[in-house]
């Protein structure tokens, strides 16, 4: 079935309460403002902020005093729109800034340097139109770089070498520990390359393989964030990574860089949204790219189109992923980054799309095929793996299959750190509940839900 969609936090919340308010102080606030910009007396009434939280769009004397009052330009309240021209009230670097090289290094910089904004829990979820606005442009700006070409000789190699040695490594542990445990060293290696090209001499290629060393660590943290349950900390890290991208023009790695923003709006229950980033992806890497990295894209499409209800598109989808995967050859110069990508029906989110669309049988069957080609040493997949084996049982009623199948889940999970892991346990917690009865489900239920499992 498709999923369910739950609106995230509105943008004025989020700024409300960053900057100190509460909906009493606030309204205050707003209200001296609106006097003080000649627009007349405002009702002080703090519903009148609950409402335009829960949706409601302020008339423009109100948005005018709330702009002066965050020291926002008000010609962007106009140009941009509610509640858009909020996050122009939140510190950060502007989401629509120019593509410049200044601009990336700004967010590369704010993003490298404090970790504890990173974390915060007002960091606000992207609007679904910011995230087409950004990826429009985006887009278009790579276009551009690709056109240009990529020139200059490589200098510096053994330092280029050494530091994609380290993302390769930190790829490989993410894949054992989860992404917890991994973006601290991706933010500290995102700063030692922030200062290389910042101050190192560099110039043609070895400028752009910074970049994109810089994109990919910060891809990756953003990956990492998301692992790790915090999707506006990822959101804010692609985001950086975008502008990195640009800089490298790279065909292949942007389009990877916007599927990781999409996915990730999957989880999030924004499959319409993640539906069309990935598009733009697949467009990005058009023929540029190699069978495998567009048979990756594809699949990513499948379940976010699966999450929208859509079967048959779903379907066609898996069949063209199938068959770009099968046009891979050994001699194809694959990305690094791919190398977890496998046989497109084997893939977790493949199984995952199955379940989404009331198939628990098949989706089943996939998972279970994809778990046994699944590289040992993928502790964090494995758990996904068997969550979703486990509610495919679930739904299949084979209660003691599925008890068995959450059991090794969750020992499994013990060993890695990944708030995507643990959010998925507590799903598959929800999806046992009802048969609580049954004494297998039962003793694994009661695991399930403890706060130290």
């Amino acid at each position: 079935m498709p999923a369910t969609t739950s609106p995230p936090r509105h943008l004025l919340a989020t700024v409300r309460i960053a900057s100190g308010h509460t909906l009493d102080s606030y309204i205050n606030a707003v209200a001296d403002r609106h006097t003080a910009l000649g627009y007349g007396h405002m009702a002080r009434n703090r519903d009148k902020v609950a409402r335009w939280q829960r949706g409601v769009e302020p008339e423009m004397p109100a948005q005018l005093a709330m702009a002066d009052l965050h020291r926002v330009d008000p010609r962007q309240v106009t140009a941009r729109g509610w509640p858009n021209w909020l996050l122009l009230a939140l510190p950060g670097p502007d989401i629509w800034a120019p593509f410049a090289p200044e601009v990336t290094l700004s967010a590369l910089d704010d993003l490298a340097a404090d970790p504890a904004r990173a974390d915060a829990a007002d960091i606000p979820l992207l609007p679904p139109d910011v995230l087409r606005t950004l990826a429009e442009r985006w887009t278009d700006h790579v276009q551009d770089a690709i056109a240009h070409g990529i020139g200059g000789g490589y200098v510096g190699v053994e330092v280029s070498t050494a530091i994609h040695a380290r993302l390769s490594a930190l790829w490989h542990l993410d894949d054992s520990l989860g992404g917890t445990a991994c973006t601290t060293s991706a933010r500290s290696d995102l700063t030692m390359v922030v200062k290389l090209l910042r101050h190192a001499r560099h110039t043609g290629q070895l400028t752009t393989d910074l970049h994109f060393l810089a994109a990919e660590y910060a891809r990756f943290l953003g990956w990492a964030e998301f692992d790790a349950g915090n999707t506006p900390g990822a959101q804010r890290a692609w985001h950086a990574a975008l502008r990195a991208s640009a800089e490298a023009a790279d065909p292949a790695h942007s389009a990877y860089l916007l599927a990781n923003l999409a996915l990730a709006c999957v989880y999030d229950n924004q499959p319409g949204t993640g539906t069309d980033l990935l598009a733009s992806a697949r467009g990005i890497a058009g023929t540029r790219t190699t069978p495998l990295v567009a048979a990756m894209i594809d699949t990513w499409r499948v379940r976010a189109t699966a999450a929208t209800g859509d079967a048959k598109q779903a379907a066609r989808l898996l069949n063209q992923a199938e068959a770009e995967f099968d046009r891979a050859r050994t001699g194809d110069t694959n990305p690094h980054w791919a190398y977890w990508m496998c046989r497109p029906s084997h893939m977790a989110e493949t199984g995952r799309a199955f379940l989404d669309l009331g198939d628990p049988a098949t989706a089943e069957t996939l998972l279970s095929d994809g778990l046994a080609a699944l590289e040992p040493g993928a502790m964090r997949d494995r758990v996904l793996y068997l969550t979703w084996i486990a509610t495919s049982q679930a739904r299949r009623r084979d209660l003691d299959a599925a008890a068995h199948t959450a059991t090794e889940a969750l020992d499994i999970a013990a060993t890695v750190e990944s708030g995507r892991c643990t959010t998925l346990l507590t799903d598959l917690a929800a999806e046992l509940a009802p048969y609580r009865a049954a004494a297998p489900v039962g003793a694994i239920l009661d695991r399930l839900i403890s706060p130290e499992r």
